[in-house]
């Protein structure tokens, strides 16, 4: 058994012939070309996809002062197509950032402190309208922003 395994190690060392090469060449090009085909099926499928946005507030009214807001990320679940999830996920930014206007916000008063809220579905429809590819918005997470503020001290 001992001299065939040395023979079977010898011959494993020798130079290949032209034959074997171009066999290993047909096998190497049938899995990449399976690699590749395999790839566009799976790419081709859609997805659930969460992506979280963090929130800048903008026009804040003139006569009040932002002191607290409940959240400050909008976390979005959208059903988008595979190829782009790859593309969002490895090759674009990874930060989203969104400016959120608040200059139509109500604002209720009791004593000092001022409150108004936010619905978070029309943002996050705002946010899926405006994105870089085709999606289907699920679900916004929170629901509602809920904001505070003061007034400004002339």
């Amino acid at each position: 058994m001992k001299p065939e395994f040395i023979e079977f190690i010898g011959n494993a060392r020798k130079r290949r012939s032209q034959k074997f090469r171009n066999q290993l060449y047909v096998f190497l090009m049938c899995l990449l070309v399976s690699v590749f085909l395999w790839s566009l099926v799976k790419l081709s499928r859609e997805y659930y996809y969460t992506v979280d946005y963090q929130i800048r507030f903008t026009h804040i009214p003139p006569s009040y002062k932002l002191i607290h807001a409940s959240d400050s990320i909008l976390t979005l679940k959208l059903r988008v197509q595979g190829y782009d999830f790859f593309t969002d996920k490895f090759f674009r930014s990874t930060t989203h950032i969104y400016d959120l206007d608040l200059s139509r916000v109500k604002v209720k008063g009791k004593g000092n402190i001022y409150r108004g809220y936010l619905l978070s579905n029309p943002i996050g429809y705002e946010i899926s309208s405006q994105s870089h590819f085709q999606n289907y918005l699920l679900s916004t997470s929170p629901d509602t922003l809920h904001l505070e503020f003061e007034r400004r001290r002339k």
